[in-house]
């Protein structure tokens, strides 16, 4: 139902849209609009910065050069609606429904709200939210969308092409199918993304972190890569491994409750490239991994206990309470590597008061390159450092007594005060 007063306003804009007399643009800023039934309704050029229209019915609207600046549009139905050139800086659209809806260059940037509270001014930026919305097939070209939240959006078939994506949030979106042709998508968040049949076909994903993304399944000819990221292209992965990391994937993004945690325990993996990728809570126990390369994976509580990690890359990866028991790093290259203990959580997301720290209890590393490494409260007992460079390595609240440490580098290391 359209309340009374809005049908006026309605008629009214009607008649402002096609230049009558006693026509006036609508103007219902910060109005409360809650399950408003707009099906088709010509709202080209509204004023409806601020107002609450979460729930509403919009299908096949028309909305093109709108002002919906900092609006609440959660939940509603903008099935195959026009917003081309509407303002939208800062409006939530989680959860909205807009298969087919037509956003050509809209503006979706962060917006800064302003609000009152007694008589001091506060100003926040608050970025455009479409959470969980469904895009698909929705039109995008040309649209600014930076600093975005698309987290698990439905984004098949969408059409990107020459959109500005700086710094957004796609993770766990499914691109599949949509064309992203010279998008700029620099430092642009695109984990556990589904890309099968999607086109980055001169786009710019420079900085942009890509962990568990196979993007051997999209068209990425003349597209700006990450460094690790293009290698993994010329390198790609067996099919089976490749579904057992995206079931994984799942694994992590939905706490256990779908997908299976990565088991790759005894396996022969050598020089296997999963640069990048987050398999935390995986296994990789007396598994041989010479050579592989895991720069900047995201590797927490990860078991590699036994394991055969000879010449293995790990600069800069997260390592927080792995587990290295008995393993074989000899020349690996841990420089920059997180190596402290990790933070523990209850079942709830909460602080649980304890860290679980990495062990590296008999573990050899000789010639091992650990500069700048964090070893905080690793476990080290029987570790054989030998001829390993430790400079600037913080080992801090590490008991050395037993830890061998001959001919290594520990040029700046950190230790406890003796």
């Amino acid at each position: 139902m359209v309340p009374a007063d809005l049908q006026l306003a309605l008629a009214a804009h009607k008649q402002f849209l096609e230049g009558r007399p006693n026509g006036q643009r609508l103007s219902m800023r910060g109005a409360m609009l809650t399950g408003t039934d707009l099906e088709r309704q010509r709202l080209s050029m509204a004023m409806l910065a601020g107002a609450d229209l979460s729930r509403s019915r919009m299908t096949r609207s028309f909305l093109d050069g709108a002002d919906l600046f900092g609006a609440n549009l959660t939940g509603v139905d903008l099935t195959e609606a026009t917003l081309i050139g509407a303002d939208l800086r800062g409006a939530n659209l989680a959860k909205a429904r807009m298969q087919g809806a037509n956003l050509e260059r809209a503006d979706l940037r962060a917006g800064q709200l302003v609000t009152w509270v007694s008589t001091r001014q506060i100003s926040r930026s608050q970025s455009a939210d479409l959470a969980g919305a469904d895009l698909r097939n929705a039109k995008f070209s040309s649209t600014d969308l930076s600093f975005a939240n698309l987290t698990n959006a439905n984004l098949r078939g969408a059409d990107f092409q020459n959109a500005t994506l700086f710094a957004a949030n796609l993770n766990g979106a499914d691109l599949s199918g949509a064309n992203f042709g010279r998008a700029r998508l620099k430092g642009a968040l695109l984990n556990n993304c589904k890309v099968e049949g999607a086109d980055f076909r001169g786009a710019d994903l420079r900085q942009a972190e890509l962990r568990n993304v196979d993007l051997s399944a999209a068209k990425m000819e003349g597209a700006q890569l990450p460094e690790e990221d293009s290698k993994a292209l010329r390198e790609p992965l067996s099919e089976e491994l490749r579904q057992q990391l995206s079931s994984h994937a799942d694994w992590i993004q939905t706490n256990g409750e779908t997908g299976t945690r990565l088991d790759q325990a005894k396996m022969v993996l050598h020089g296997v490239n999963l640069a990048g990728l987050d398999l935390s809570g995986a296994c990789f126990s007396q598994s041989d991994l010479t050579l592989a390369d895991l720069a900047d994976a995201k590797l927490c509580l990860v078991q590699f206990d036994g394991a055969r990690l000879g010449r293995v890359r790990l600069t800069g990866a997260d390592l927080s309470g792995a587990n290295f028991a008995g393993a074989a790093l000899d020349m690996a290259n841990l420089a920059a590597a997180k190596l402290g203990p990790m933070a523990l959580l209850t079942p709830d997301g909460k602080p649980a008061g304890r860290d679980w720290p990495v062990d590296l209890r008999g573990a050899t590393l000789r010639g091992a390159d650990l500069r700048s490494a964090d070893l905080r409260q690793a476990k080290l007992e029987g570790a054989n450092f030998e001829g390993a460079n430790l400079g600037g390595a913080d080992l801090r609240g590490v008991d050395m007594s037993k830890v061998n440490v001959k001919g290594a580098s520990l040029n700046g290391t950190l230790f406890d005060p003796s």
